[in-house]
């Protein structure tokens, strides 16, 4: 008579025992994410053109500004004006020192450009010789057995 083993799912109702309750298997603090937000959808104009009306994307014109809006002036005091032409004149620091920089490179890359050409033709051309001159003695060697075979 085989009888198979009890599980310990079953073993547990039977004997009423809660299953138990591991601190270290517990899940974490669960994340809070932002909702993602996607770029709108882009439609070609002539794609837009053959859909039916109800497919089509409903174009609002964009909210103008108000008057008052328009009218409020944002009114820098003394101190932020000192700032903001130091910033001005800081980035425009910056802005010479990159184009200065990228000149230099940019005549570096030239002359290197220039070496490298040269030393690449001078490679070509030693390599030209050296295969004249190979060819030229394999020739040789051939024109050598074609003699030796004539001789015998």
């Amino acid at each position: 008579n085989w009888r198979p083993a009890r599980l310990i799912g079953e073993l547990r109702a039977e004997k009423g025992v809660l299953v138990p309750d591991q601190k270290d298997s517990h899940y974490g603090k669960q994340l809070v994410r932002a909702e993602r937000r996607f770029n709108s959808l882009k439609i070609p104009k002539k794609l837009q053109a053959t859909l039916p009306f109800r497919s089509k994307e409903k174009f609002q014109p964009k909210k103008k500004k108000t008057a008052l809006s328009r009218k409020a002036a944002i009114v820098s005091s003394e101190r932020e004006k000192e700032v903001n032409s130091l910033l001005s004149r800081l980035y425009t620091i910056r802005k010479e020192k990159a184009r200065v920089r990228k000149e230099s490179s940019e005549r570096k890359k030239k002359v290197k450009e220039v070496q490298d050409r040269f030393i690449q033709e001078k490679r070509d051309a030693h390599r030209k010789e050296a295969k004249k001159n190979r060819y030229i003695k394999e020739g040789q060697k051939d024109a050598k057995k074609r003699k030796a075979m004539m001789m015998n």
